[in-house]
Parts: structure tokens; sequence; C-alpha cells
């Protein structure tokens, strides 16, 4: 049973969020749980002064120390620490249960535009906070009333902020201010929605920051792999997987980002959330007088434009082996993959508690190619269960001197996990990792703010982490490999390596056959 009752923490945050698809920029597969780790962090009430009181704790500690070792303890006082230390009681060995979990119920509101609200009070702090829709120049070149730098001292003034950015599936702005500031921000933060400068330099400047990552991606070799398997399995013009190229960023002009913006910042599109020290009431008298006035752009349809996708080809079988030469290098860097699942399949619980079992200390992937037979510092692998929108992938990979050795106790391990269900011992310490950090996800009324929002825009009920948690429960060690048996197919699996071609193509072709080279630029 679940009680509603109001939540605190230290600080308090509002995001508004938008699907939104970013032409110039990769658009990645998110996990659900990566998705829920991207809010932002709080602190808890008191670690704060916790942090300031260590220089001092520290001081008194290291004074006791020199104390003691220049003040010899007489034989009584011997003695007595030692019929002292004698007396400890004993470590426990049981413990209370913890308290039930405890959600806060939003107030749900939508506005006449069509924006969707959820307010959650928590009157611990005077602060609030809220994140919206947009990009960085946004942000960064002010509003057409507070232009630049004038912005930013407003916000100064007033010890708030505002920042912005996206990823590849949404984009997002917010802001941070004390309680009597609300009416005041909260203008700014609408200024910058809906009247953005979008200055020409600010423009220039975001645009050389991605092209130098775009001229420097591929100086980590661990990475290509990965990226290059997404466009294999995905299809290279798949919205879900291509890269940025230089040429295509070097053409983005401010009116580029303005067409951007309007097509996916509007109100009927994004979800909106705060969080913090208000009356609910006087927050919805707020929000209608200033993001209330937000319209889509009179260039946009009535209707929200679609989020783009593409459909994914069929797998390929047998498996193909790809090569990315790193002439010189003396590791492999390998990632190893098929098609997934999607966040509302049936089968994700069992392969949620299938990747803790393949993971981390003691996870098979780990006990088999490291610990046993040497191959890798480290290997992992696992489902990326994406949002209903689209299939994710299963990865795995690592890297390692001995590519060929690798791949076979890959797939032999990979092998394995299809024909043998695991004991009940390794079940249940794999479902124990996920149940035991359930709490975690309620730590902070930001964090629940978080997830209400997430599962709005994903469509998802507003119980799904209590679904989620259920199914954890309820997986069988049949679940486990009848999941496995329908999901994990390593004869079909695309592999992509990067490595020194003199070095390691024989060996590979030796091996598995025939190695694809696989070109790769900017």
């Amino acid at each position: 049973m679940v009680k509603l009752q109001p939540a605190t923490n230290l600080e308090s945050i509002a995001y508004l969020v938008c699907a939104a698809y970013l032409e110039y920029s990769t658009i990645l597969s998110v996990s659900f749980s990566a998705a829920l780790a991207a809010a932002l962090t709080v602190l808890a009430p008191g670690s704060a002064v916790a942090d300031a009181a260590l220089p001092y704790q520290q001081a008194d500690q290291t004074a006791a120390t020199q104390e003691a070792k220049t003040t010899p303890l007489s034989q009584d006082k011997q003695s007595a620490a030692t019929n002292s230390s004698s007396q400890l009681p004993p470590l426990p060995t049981s413990f209370p249960l913890l308290p039930e979990v405890v959600v806060q119920a939003p107030q749900e509101v939508i506005l006449e535009n069509g924006l969707k609200v959820f307010l959650l009070e928590d009157h611990e702090v005077p602060l609030v906070g809220l994140a919206t829709i947009s990009a960085g120049v946004q942000r960064a070149g002010g509003t057409r009333q507070h232009p630049g730098s004038a912005l930013d001292e407003a916000l100064e003034l007033r010890a708030a902020s505002i920042e912005g950015g996206a990823s590849g599936e949404a984009i997002g702005m917010g802001f941070e201010c004390l309680t009597e500031d609300l009416e005041e921000v909260l203008g700014l933060f609408s200024e910058v929605i809906q009247e953005p400068a979008l200055q020409q330099d600010k423009v220039a400047f975001y645009k050389a920051q991605v092209l130098n990552l775009i001229v420097h991606r591929n100086d980590n070799a661990a990475i290509i792999p990965g990226r290059e398997l997404r466009k294999l399995v995905y299809g290279r013009d798949s919205v879900f997987a291509r890269s940025p190229l230089a040429a295509q960023i070097a053409a983005v002009t401010a009116e580029d980002v303005a067409d951007f913006l309007h097509a996916w910042e509007r109100p009927d599109g994004a979800v909106f959330g705060m969080a913090g020290d208000f009356d609910g009431k006087q927050a919805i008298t707020l929000l209608n007088k200033s993001l209330g006035k937000w319209r889509p752009h009179d260039s946009q349809p009535a209707e929200p434009p679609a989020i783009p996708t593409t459909p994914p080809p069929p797998p390929d079988s047998p498996r193909r082996l790809f090569l990315v030469d790193r002439s010189g290098q003396s590791q492999a860097s390998i990632a190893v993959g098929e098609m997934g699942i999607d966040l509302l399949d049936p089968d994700s619980f069992a392969l949620d508690v299938l990747g803790d079992i393949m993971n981390g200390f003691g996870g098979r992937l780990f006990d088999e190619i490291r610990s046993k037979e040497g191959l890798a510092y480290s290997v992992s692998g696992g489902w990326n269960t994406t949002p209903a929108d689209h299939v994710g992938l299963f990865v795995a990979g690592g890297e390692t001197a001995k590519p060929v050795e690798f791949l076979a106790a890959l797939q032999r391990v990979l092998q394995d996990i299809r024909k043998e269900a695991p004991s009940q011992k390794v079940l249940d310490t794999a479902k124990a990792q996920t149940l035991n950090s359930f709490v975690f996800n309620f730590a902070s009324t930001n964090t629940q703010l978080q997830r209400i929002l997430i599962y709005s825009l994903l469509g998802l009920p507003q119980d799904y982490l209590f679904q989620y948690k259920t199914g954890i429960e309820h997986v069988t060690s049949e679940d486990v490999r009848n999941a496995a048996l329908r999901h994990l197919h390593p004869e079909q699996q695309i592999v992509v390596v990067a490595a020194d071609r003199d070095s390691f193509e024989a060996p590979l072709k030796q091996r598995f056959g025939k190695v694809e080279s696989l070109s790769i630029d900017n």
C-alpha cells in the first residue's frame, strides 16, 4: 500500500520537458534507467553541513591523536581502557524493516494552451526551481528584452539561474530561485522560451564546440565499436544511429535554430513540473500569466509533429564481423550486438535480471572472461531497453589484447546462458540488486517529479515503477532462460572490432571467416 504525504528535501526543482528530434545530433537509444538517472541530484538534508564540519572534525581528531602520543597513560587508565574495550556490545545481527515507500501525489493541471503541469509543494526551504525545453543557444543568447549579459545580470541580482541543454530525444531548460523571486524569474524564464534572441555569435560559439567534439570523437578507440554497431544494426540513416558530420554542423545558421525551436518547442507537446516552497493556487495563477500565453509559432500546424522514427532492418544471419583499422594500437576494442527490446516488452523484467547475472564482480561475463581466462580487464553486456517508440539493442564487449580468444569466450558464455537456467541462489542475488535499491527512487521530491514527467512524456502509467518492482519480484529462473532464448542469438550478432589491421585481421579471418573493413569519417 502506498501512503500519500508531503515529501521534504533540501532543494527543489521543476521541469518542463518535450520530446524532440535533433536533426544535427546523434539520436541515441536511451534506457529507462538512464532516463531516470538524468534527473538532477539534490543534496540530502544535513549533508552540506556535514561537509562543512569535516575540516573541524579532522582538526579535533588530529589534536586528540597528538595528545595521545605525547601523554602516557597511567596504569589505572590503561586498565580502564582495556576493560572498556572488552565490554563493547556485540555487533547487531538483525535490523528493523525499512518504512513503507512514501509517494507524494502531485497536483495536475492543463493550461488553456495545452501545457500539462505537475506541481509538488515542498515547504521545507524557500526555494523553487523548474525545467523546460530548449537548447544552449536559446539560453546563452538571452531574450529580446534581456539580450546577452542583461539576462545574466538580472538573474545574478536574485541569486537565481536558468540553464538549458539537449539530448538525443529531448531538449530542456530550467531555473532555480528563491520563493520570493518566483514571479520575476518565471517571467525571465518565459521570455527565454517564447522570445529567445538567438544571437549569431552564440550560434558560432556552440557550433565550434560541436565541431571540436567531432574532430576528436575517434581519439578514444573504445567508443568507436558501440557507435558503429548502432549504425549497422539500425541502419546508417536511422534517426536512432546516425552521427552528425562536420559539414552538417558547419552549415547550421541562426535561422535553422529558430526553425527547429518553432517546430519542437510548443506547449501542447510539453510536460511541465514544479516543486518547491510555493502555494499551488498562486503558482497556477503565475503560470497562466507567463507560460499560459505561450502558443505554437504561426508557421506551425495545429497539432505537434510526429516524432521521426526509422523501421529497423531485418536481422542479418549469420553473424558479420567488421574491422575498423586503428594502426599501431596494441589493444582491440570490441562491441557485439543485435536488436533488443523496448520498455514495454513482457521479457524486460527477466532480461534486466539476466543483465545483473551477467555483469559486475561475480557476474558470468566477469568470472569467465576476466577472472578465469584473463582475456580482458573489463567486460560487460546487457539490454538497453528504450521507450516504446523504438526497439533498443543488446550490446556486449570490452577491450582485450586477444580479440580472437575474447570473442570465442564471449560467444561461449552467451550460448551457455541460453542453455541453462540460473540457480535459485544466483537468481535471488541478481533480483536483490534491483529490489534493495528501489527505495532510492524516492530519495527526494525532485527525483519523484522527474519520474512523473518522464512517465507522462512517454505515455507510461504513473505507477509503472511499482509495476516494475512487482515484475522483478515475480521473475523465475525459467523466465530468465526463456527470455534469453527469445532475445539472445550469438550466431547472428554483428561484431565490430577496432584494432590494428596488420596485427589482428589474419587471426580473426582464420577463426571466424570473412572480415569486412569498416571506414569511419567525420
